[in-house]
């Protein structure tokens, strides 16, 4: 069976992080936040993964040009205009000969759940598509779908009003699909979630909700990122530090994740954080709830929180940075 993994995004709500790597190559724990879902196709029984690759996408492909070590097949598929979730996924089809039932995931989210059961239930009730369904405290924000008292989904809410969504379970993109519904994707560049899903809800289709309890996340925001990675930190022990780290003396670094070439000082506090590569903190300073990209110098002093810094940022000796900054790739913050 074949997983299409949809990463044909720009990551623009990721930005800065995005505007130097592709989403999916963000470090979760120092990997690349797409080996995660990679990891756990393979597991799942997947022969091959066919990557549907957008435009400028290019350190994706390099990345993975030559494939991956394991036994998952990799093929990469390019598009070559804005195709949106329905073209890329019929492009996809196309251009790699899929014949069968096959698998489609979104490429930015943190899935854990056996798969096998989804396949199960698919196959027991006939199911024409099956998605993936995830419960959560506050669906606001996603795509939310409602189920009848035998599973099958009735109908769709896009990001419902705080306190109005009919369910909690949300679309956590992982999809079954028969091979046939590719032909009834509407043609050019649609969201088979807007366009498909509700058609077959609409026509009586046989849409199957598979609700899992596992670990889900996805990471299309700073802050969902740092979420996801904050969790997979703890699950990991407390703080996730690649073997070269240097920190000072009485430095602390508690359920955070410290990249390759990473320098902190003396007297500093890094907390629920993500330092990427070659990150230099100054001495007594505090990081607190934030994601550092590659290159970021934070000097002496300087008080962080829930910040979010571009490759090559610098912020100064003893500069308070407030919540919910975004500094540019090589920008300066000096207050």
């Amino acid at each position: 069976m074949d997983a299409i993994v949809l990463v044909g995004g720009l990551g623009t709500r990721l930005r800065p992080l995005t505007e130097t790597r592709h989403k999916s190559l963000v470090p979760v724990c120092n990997r690349p936040a797409i080996e995660y879902l990679f990891d756990w196709i393979e597991v799942s029984g997947f022969e091959r993964v066919i990557l549907a690759l957008g435009r400028q996408n290019e350190d994706l492909a390099d990345a993975y040009q030559h494939g991956r070590p394991g036994k998952l097949q990799m093929q990469i598929v390019e598009e070559h205009e804005r195709l949106e979730s329905g073209g890329a996924i019929r492009n996809a089809v196309r251009e790699a000969g899929i014949e069968g039932r096959f698998a489609v995931l979104n490429g930015d989210v943190f899935v854990d759940f056996d798969f096998q059961d989804a396949l199960a239930a698919h196959l027991a009730r006939s199911a024409d598509l099956t998605l993936a369904l995830c419960p959560v405290a506050e669906p606001s924000s996603y795509g939310v779908a409602v189920l009848d008292n035998t599973g099958l989904v009735t109908g769709f809410v896009e990001k419902p009003p705080m306190g109005t969504a009919p369910s909690n379970l949300v679309n956590a993109g992982v999809w079954i699909f028969e091979a046939g519904l590719v032909d009834e994707i509407p043609p050019g560049p649609v969201r088979v979630e807007e366009t498909l899903f509700p058609s077959l809800v609409a026509r009586r289709r046989t849409v199957l909700g598979h609700v899992f309890d596992g670990l889900w996340a996805d990471i299309g925001t700073p802050e969902r990122y740092l979420e996801l990675a904050t969790a997979l930190a703890i699950r990991a022990g407390g703080t996730v530090l690649a073997a070269d780290v240097e920190a000072g003396e009485g430095a602390e670094l508690r359920e955070s994740s410290v990249g390759p070439g990473c320098r902190v000082g003396a007297g500093t506090l890094v907390t629920g954080s993500i330092l990427w590569e070659r990150v230099r903190v100054g001495k007594d300073a505090i990081v607190n709830q934030s994601v550092l990209a590659d290159g970021v110098q934070v000097g002496d002093g300087a008080r962080l929180d829930g910040v979010v810094a571009g490759s090559g940022s610098v912020i100064a000796a003893g500069a308070v940075v407030p919540p919910g900054t975004r500094i540019e790739c090589g920008g300066t913050y000096e207050r």
